[in-house]
């Protein structure tokens, strides 16, 4: 028996050999084409059966095919990591679309491909590469062990369910899961951009994107009324958008003067539209101000000071304004956001080690009685720390507090690296003012990771930017132009000689 195991285990090493080391190219060829057949076999047979007046019949039809394209896209992305990255950041700002569940929400377009790209990058490295040399950086670790915890809640949570709330439990398992996904997805979309976008190409395509599309999108919410769908500006992208176009502003020096009016105007117009909504909605401006403070203190201290003096003044001079926009805060979402932290805790107090699961304590709110009008109605918490010591527990949120210090780090060496392409230089002052702007809107509402039963899965096309945004961050401090890396070669040779 030892030597039958042997001699089979020899033949799978031949085939390996023959087939995947010397004969590479080839081989996937061969299998592509026997694919695209057998896909092609799978389409005709099925056609014979078709109803035209049945959406499920011609979905059926055409699944082979469309498992056919999903390979051809799945090829392209394992060749292609920077083009895909900056395809999928495009994807999530055209089209905030996707393919509905049958629970009242849609999984977009921008998660089903980041899915995908997961899923062949984890490929890339476990099984033809067969190592995970990746650009290091601090939140690498938390993100593995993060992910590892959702997977454990999920199964922990569904395992050991209270009585009253299991019936819930068991009728909701596909939002469970799909929550435990992006709670997953989310973090791995950082190490992805963190390790695609490897050109100043790509840096310039990924901001200056933004910049364009926020322009349009600002004329059009102010021309219109709205943003037509499916575009999409929603979330945080008025805060993203001042991020890269104040960023570049003060900081790129070889901005023309025309291009820095139209950016400044741009800016203005966001102003405009996020403090038209009020200023008792403090997740629209509060974080747009908070990167212009950032980037004004780099740019000049007593210009920053100067500022600091004139919102004063305006307080004091303003007082009884200011003081009703306190007290329309405090009585729209503040008292309501308290009793749902409270409550969170109150769950979190049962199940302290991994949490109530991936959008549980939502299911525990409604065994509670917390929906009754006789026990008191309660919102749920709107701020991303709650939500996610509420689903993974102490464990996972003791790893997402890793996983953001550790990003704050990193930050922290990008501000200390010299960089002297005016364009990257700017970019890295706009970089480094979004890590503040992302804590604050955690704060501020579910506006990194998208909860259920708030901003619904639907949320995830614009949560998503924050991560794409904390990648890029990462990527430009271990980016070294190609004129560095030319000027160090001369210099040493001139040393040599």
């Amino acid at each position: 028996m030892f030597f039958s195991v042997k001699r089979s285990l020899s033949f799978i090493g031949w085939l390996r050999y023959w087939l995947f080391d010397r004969n590479y190219n080839v081989t996937i060829r061969a299998i592509f084409i026997g694919a695209c057949f057998a896909f092609s076999a799978m389409t005709a047979i099925l056609g014979r059966d078709i109803d035209l007046t049945s959406f499920n019949s011609i979905v059926k039809t055409l699944l082979p095919m469309m498992l056919m394209g999903g390979m051809v896209i799945a090829i392209f992305m394992y060749r292609n990591g920077q083009t895909t990255a900056l395809a999928i950041l495009i994807l999530s700002t055209l089209v905030h679309d996707g393919i509905s569940t049958g629970t009242g929400t849609k999984l977009t377009f921008t998660f089903l491909f980041l899915i995908l790209w997961s899923g062949v990058w984890l490929f890339k490295r476990a099984v033809v590469e067969r190592n995970f040399k990746i650009n290091q950086a601090l939140p690498n670790w938390p993100i593995v062990l993060f992910s590892i915890v959702v997977i454990i809640s999920y199964v922990w949570s569904g395992t050991f369910v209270e009585e009253s709330a299991s019936f819930v439990f068991a009728q909701k398992s596909l939002v469970r899961l799909m929550t435990a996904m992006i709670l997953i997805v989310s973090p791995l979309t950082l190490v992805l951009f963190a390790n695609a976008i490897r050109s100043e190409t790509g840096f310039k395509v990924f901001v200056w994107w933004i910049i364009v599309l926020g322009l349009a999108m600002a004329t059009m919410r102010l021309t219109l009324g709205k943003v037509p769908e499916p575009l999409n500006a929603r979330g945080q992208f008025p805060t993203w958008f001042t991020a890269f176009a104040f960023g570049q502003f003060v900081f790129n020096k070889n901005l023309r003067w025309y291009i820095k009016l139209i950016l400044l105007v741009g800016i203005a117009l966001w102003g405009q539209i996020t403090l038209g909504l009020g200023l008792n909605w403090l997740s629209g401006w509060l974080p747009i101000v908070l990167v212009i403070a950032v980037l004004l203190a780099f740019y000049s201290r007593k210009l920053f000071i100067f500022a600091i003096m004139c919102v004063v003044i305006f307080g004091v001079i303003n007082i009884d304004f200011v003081k009703r926009q306190i007290g329309g805060e405090s009585s729209e979402s503040g008292s309501t956001r308290s009793t749902a932290w409270a409550r969170a805790f109150g769950v979190v107090g049962k199940h302290f080690l991994f949490g109530a699961g991936p959008a549980g304590y939502e299911y525990y709110f409604e065994a509670y009685g917390y929906y009754n009008g006789l026990v008191g109605t309660a919102d749920l918490s709107h701020n991303n720390y709650i939500d996610i010591i509420a689903q993974t527990g102490v464990v996972g949120f003791t790893l997402w507090v890793m996983l953001w210090g550790g990003q704050g780090l990193m930050i922290w060496k990008l501000y200390r690296k010299r960089i002297d392409d005016p364009f990257l230089c700017a970019l890295k002052y706009s970089l480094v003012a979004c890590y503040p702007a992302t804590l604050l809107a955690m704060m501020l509402g579910d506006w990194v990771t998208p909860f259920p039963y708030t901003q619904t899965l639907f949320g995830f096309d614009y949560t998503i930017w924050a991560w794409m945004i904390s990648g890029l961050a990462i990527a430009l401090y271990h980016y070294t132009p190609k004129t560095q890396l030319s000027d160090l070669t001369f210099v040493s040779q001139g040393t040599a000689a």
